[in-house]
């Protein structure tokens, strides 16, 4: 269960930030829940298999630069989805903040009190992110880049390092989170239903299907050495396990941290590959870990809101069997929940410190929009 709190004014919120040691996390504020946490790209998908249920944001992406890429300078050009997101065009980066205050403002901002009484802030805790913006200069698709380039995996593999070496202790917890993840969608590490019998020779002694192993028994067991053989022999894919990254001779003598890194990597790139194999069945992608596009200063409003963006997982690919174009896309789960309540009275306080539409988008039309505001509001004091 995520844990929710419940604030109604901005004293009680900046006492939760500071006593729960949130400085550690990043924001994100909607004035209404939606769906959870989903990019512009995916909200209008509803799961079905029709294609027009849903953006192809690759095509809308590649129209777009065509008709601009005569105006815009190299750097727009190299970080063209942060250009699209800027401007309005849906692709599948969320939008978050380092600041905690801005966060609160777009909780409140816009507000429709006939949907709900609470807006929400999601927070995530920076550990679980992994910046991988060097990677998406080609503007690519880091899914399909993942599973295909033997040079991305090994990128994502160095930056799994970095990402856990200040946290070497959460490596087991963050392995068995994807194990949980194959269990919640009912699958073994090949792919297969977990729930389907075994097909047994009548030869097959009961004690040795007894001994068999499956991936949910590594759950909670701590034992890496023992789950980086089982990988090695059960991965289909062996470019997986036997390409460098993996691979290691005699690996009994390298560390759990170093063994466990590659687990997590393993486990990973299959669970993705196993979602690329089989597009028609829908797996739920909680991996635990998020990653995160940060191009420069490209714009103000990026600046003024303390912006950065999360990369959310996404795969259109048509099926094979019905020829319907299908959309897969990572799950992103907050580690906390902030409900907001007397969202137009913390707006007036926010503007008193100086979190309002001017500050926070800063172009001429926000700026009339924010005197209009200050103006509106003398007027009912």
């Amino acid at each position: 269960m995520i844990k929710e709190y419940i604030i109604p004014n901005i004293s009680i919120y900046l006492d939760l930030i500071r006593t729960n040691d949130f400085h550690n996390y990043i924001f994100r504020g909607q004035n209404e829940a939606y769906n959870g946490i989903q990019a512009s790209g995916f909200r209008s998908y509803s799961g079905s298999a029709e294609a027009s249920k849903y953006y192809d944001i690759e095509e809308m992406k590649k129209q777009f630069y065509s008709k601009v890429v005569r105006k815009i300078s190299e750097e727009e050009k190299q970080y063209f989805l942060a250009f699209c997101q800027h401007h309005g065009l849906p692709t599948n980066l969320v939008d978050f903040t380092t600041s905690p205050l801005v966060a609160l403002f777009f909780a409140c901002y816009g507000k429709d009190q006939l949907t709900s009484n609470e807006a929400e802030i999601y927070l995530i805790n920076k550990k679980k992110l992994i910046d991988i913006t060097p990677l998406l200069l080609q503007n690519e698709n880091f899914f399909e880049l993942l599973i295909q380039t033997k040079d991305a995996q090994l990128k994502l593999f160095s930056n799994l390092r970095k990402m856990f070496a200040n946290q070497a202790h959460d490596l087991p917890n963050y392995i068995n989170k994807l194990i949980e993840c194959y269990e919640l969608n009912n699958i073994d590490i090949d792919g297969e239903e977990l729930t389907e019998s075994v097909d047994l020779d009548e030869e097959f002694l009961e004690d040795d299907y007894d001994n068999l192993k499956k991936l949910t028994d590594f759950k909670g067991k701590n034992d890496v050495i023992e789950l980086y053989y089982f990988l090695a022999n059960e991965i289909y894919d062996e470019n997986i396990t036997h390409g460098e990254v993996y691979h290691l001779n005699n690996a009994e003598y390298y560390s759990n941290e170093e063994l466990g890194i590659r687990v997590f990597f393993a486990l990973l790139i299959n669970l993705l590959q196993l979602q690329y194999r089989n597009i028609d069945k829908p797996l739920k992608l909680d991996l635990n870990v998020y990653f995160t596009y940060q191009p420069p200063d490209l714009f103000d409003r990026i600046i003024n809101q303390k912006g950065m963006f999360i990369y959310q997982l996404y795969l259109s690919k048509t099926d094979e069997h019905n020829k319907h174009r299908m959309l897969r896309f990572q799950s992103i789960q907050p580690d906390f929940i902030i409900k907001i309540q007397n969202h137009q009275a913390i707006l007036n306080e926010l503007n008193l410190l100086g979190i309002n539409i001017e500050s926070i988008y800063g172009d001429f039309d926000n700026i009339a929009k924010s005197i209009k505001f200050n103006q509106q509001y003398t007027l009912n004091s």
